[in-house]
């Protein structure tokens, strides 16, 4: 609400000068039903039941609303959001594995917050275990309550074949 407005209606219900309005509209900041209690106070207005006090809802409803939006939409939420996103990330990757097996041997199970970081921290080397691990015989499988990995283990195993192909085919051409 304007200044302007704030006075004709303090004018209005107070039946006071427009001089005497501003001042004490800017005693009381600029807040309308302060004015009206003030003035109430010093005896400006008598206070009884036909007396009625404005209410600013609508103005108080729009300050919350773009409240809201300005709440909604700060920088906080969205680092709260992100780490809540990273925290849910972890938890699943700590609740599933990256399983490492060979033949009969009880497989090594890492989960797969740690296998993400190794392969972040050192690629080349954890690349390179990996394949090498595939010419000498062992069998790489995710495995976990949160994951969908048919499909994933379905590669893993494909390139496990290929590897052993290689390793028969080099053998084989080596012999001979």
């Amino acid at each position: 609400m304007e200044r302007n407005e704030m006075i004709k209606i303090l004018m209005e219900k107070a039946k006071i000068s427009y001089e005497e309005a501003e001042k004490v509209l800017i005693q009381c900041d600029w807040d309308l039903l302060d004015s009206i209690i003030y003035l109430e106070r010093n005896g400006k207005i008598e206070n009884d039941a036909t007396n009625t006090i404005i209410t600013v809802e609508n103005e108080n409803k729009k300050e919350s609303e773009e409240k809201e939006k300005m709440k909604s939409g700060g920088i906080g939420e969205i680092f709260g959001r992100i780490f809540k996103f990273i925290g849910k990330v972890i938890s699943k990757g700590n609740d599933n594995y990256f399983e490492i097996k060979k033949e009969n041997k009880k497989p090594i199970k890492i989960s797969l917050t740690i296998s993400a970081l190794l392969l972040i921290v050192a690629f080349w080397p954890v690349g390179i275990l990996l394949v090498i691990g595939l010419f000498t015989g062992y069998k790489y499988s995710l495995t976990g309550p949160d994951i969908c990995s048919d499909k994933v283990n379905e590669v893993l195993y494909k390139a496990s074949e290929s590897a052993d192909n290689v390793k028969s085919d080099f053998k084989e051409s080596y012999k001979g």
